[in-house]
């Protein structure tokens, strides 16, 4: 896993060399590992340029010596003495290299959004589990119990009051679960959270939660409450997925209509290109596979399609050519605090130049 810190410190690293940076497939059930380190090779043989030797052979010995091979996929990125990072990552991803001023981040910030952290509550009536899912797993963090429940099968009007006893204890357990689950996201900075119990259950807690709280639930789904930790990861990184794809449809159909009417959207590359040199980007959506080859200003960073004579930006003429303008603009976006969000099997967005940006005025 890679924290913030580090992955902004990734995204604006600028060396005195190029980077070598390397996705690898490392998922075993696919293929072995010599089949791994053979399809890196061909795909740094298939470089129009060729990266520092010395780099090729670090990352060859990390991939024989100290990689544990448990993970699906590996990013690596190498740039001599001055920058060495490799990244586990929790699903396999194309085997790919590229050699550019700048690491190659997409891949790596599409994993990152597609799989950022968020908790798991799973409550009933006398209990509530908590997890937190980051990167592909899950970590038990916090299992509470009530007062034991049992149904009272005597009738009459003893039954009742009985029943009314049950109902209350219930619904204080409840109470308390909500309450411990406050103290978990508080505690853990867990911003995005996923409910699961019974369609009772969760109909309940949803009427206890506090507004707060309520902002940061995202999703919820029906499972038992002894349900094992990989059935609880396995069902809730389907609900994510499912989530995130809806989220991108809302988003894409949201900001090309509000750059139809001219409002805070707009589309396609030149445009995006122009707002992010701006620093006006709230979130950058980007069509995964989309890339495109530009111009960067030397002196102020300005990304354009074309070359031009002098920078539209600051006047000077240090305009050259870069292979990956959409890269580039996904490390501004970073830079400048915004979001980015690779988007998938999206039409619209395929429609509207692959690109779009929301803007925060």
């Amino acid at each position: 896993m890679i924290g913030e810190k580090e992955f902004q410190a990734l995204v604006g690293f600028t060396g005195t060399k190029e980077v070598l940076s390397l996705y690898l497939d490392t998922d075993l059930a696919h293929r072995t590992k010599d089949a791994v380190k053979l399809l890196f090779r061909q795909h740094i043989r298939n470089l129009q340029q060729k990266p520092v030797s010395t780099d090729v052979k670090a990352i060859e010995r990390y991939l024989d010596f100290e990689y544990d091979w448990q993970s699906r996929g590996l990013a690596v990125f190498a740039s001599g003495e001055e920058l060495w990072k490799a990244i586990p990552l929790p699903i396999p991803v194309r085997t790919q290299a590229y050699l550019t001023e700048r690491p190659y981040v997409r891949v790596l910030a599409d994993i990152r959004d597609r799989f950022a952290r968020y908790g798991v509550a799973l409550l009933d009536k006398e209990s509530v589990r908590l997890f937190s899912v980051e990167w592909g797993r899950i970590q038990p963090e916090t299992e509470a119990f009530g007062e034991e429940l049992k149904r009272h099968k005597q009738g009459g009007w003893a039954a009742a009051r009985y029943q009314r006893h049950e109902d209350n204890l219930a619904l204080r357990n409840l109470r308390q679960a909500v309450e411990i689950t406050q103290a978990f996201c508080q505690r853990a900075d867990c911003t995005r959270l996923m409910l699961a119990g019974s369609s009772e259950v969760l109909s309940r807690v949803k009427e206890l939660l506090p507004k707060q709280m309520r902002g940061q639930v995202f999703a919820e789904f029906v499972a038992d409450v002894d349900a094992s930790a990989s059935q609880i990861l396995e069902q809730s990184l389907d609900i994510a997925a499912q989530v995130e794809l809806e989220e991108e449809r809302r988003l894409v159909s949201e900001v090309v209509t509000a750059a139809a009417k001219g409002g805070p959207g707009v589309i396609g590359l030149a445009d995006a290109l122009y707002v992010l040199q701006q620093g006006r980007v709230h979130q950058l959506l980007v069509a995964e596979g989309f890339d495109a080859s530009g111009y960067v200003c030397t002196n102020c960073d300005y990304i354009s399609l074309e070359r031009g004579n002098k920078c539209p930006f600051c006047g000077q003429d240090q305009m050259v050519e870069i292979p990956d303008a959409v890269n580039r603009a996904i490390h501004k976006a970073i830079e400048t605090g915004a979001d980015v969000n690779i988007v998938r099997q999206n039409e619209e967005l395929s429609k509207s130049g692959k690109i779009a940006a929301v803007l925060r005025y």
